[in-house]
């Protein structure tokens, strides 16, 4: 984890500044590079050190050959983990601040039907419950997507939320390559964490 306390540009590869805008804003500088000093943090951890973190066509980015990981930020806050192949065939990870400016015709985008019943059935909690599908969704995308360079949408997974653990209970709605199936099932850790909604997962090593 890195926060915007840890933001300082000479910490990014020369490669790495050259994707970031020299138009971007304060708020996107900062995020892009504590997501990525974050990312460099994780990256150390298997022993692999001067890795420029690129992006892809669809502003992912792009790891080690052999390597899967994902980055994630909100507020003041930057996460990232990462993993070999032979470990995990993909990781999602997401954080996302309570924000009480979030219109709440969103759900209409982020959630299916039995979605919206669970989010609507919380009129104390609805906001968070809302955060929480998102930012599950966030995670499983990030864990699927890579593998077949595949962008999808919220409504090509629909997830259960499981109280006793703390996670929600997801399946696919539609097909991501050869190896998962409409109706492949999968599973995201959910944490509120302060201000934060914090989500996880990661999928099995393919053999």
């Amino acid at each position: 984890m890195k926060t915007s306390d840890d933001y300082n540009e000479l910490m990014l590869h020369p490669e790495e500044l050259g994707v970031l805008s020299f138009k971007a804003v304060p708020k996107r500088r900062i995020e892009f590079c504590i997501g990525r000093a974050a990312a460099h943090s994780a990256l150390s951890k298997i022993n692999i050190k001067n890795f420029p973190i690129l992006k892809g066509v669809h502003n992912e980015p792009l790891w080690p050959k052999g390597v899967v990981g994902a980055i994630s930020h909100s507020g003041e806050v930057a996460l990232a983990a990462v993993a070999r192949k032979e470990k995990a065939a993909g990781i999602g990870l997401d954080i996302e601040r309570i924000d009480e400016t979030i219109p709440e015709d969103i759900i209409k985008v982020v959630c299916t039907l039995r979605e919206a019943d669970w989010v609507n059935n919380s009129k104390d909690r609805k906001l968070e419950r809302l955060l929480m599908v998102f930012s599950a969704k966030e995670s499983a995308f990030k864990a699927f997507s890579p593998i077949m360079n595949q962008f999808l949408t919220y409504f090509d997974a629909e997830l259960i939320w499981d109280e006793d653990a703390s996670r929600f209970r997801g399946k696919l709605l539609t097909r991501v390559g050869p190896d998962y199936i409409e109706g492949y099932a999968f599973e995201v850790g959910c944490r509120r964490i302060d201000q934060y909604i914090f989500t996880f997962m990661s999928l099995p090593p393919l053999l």
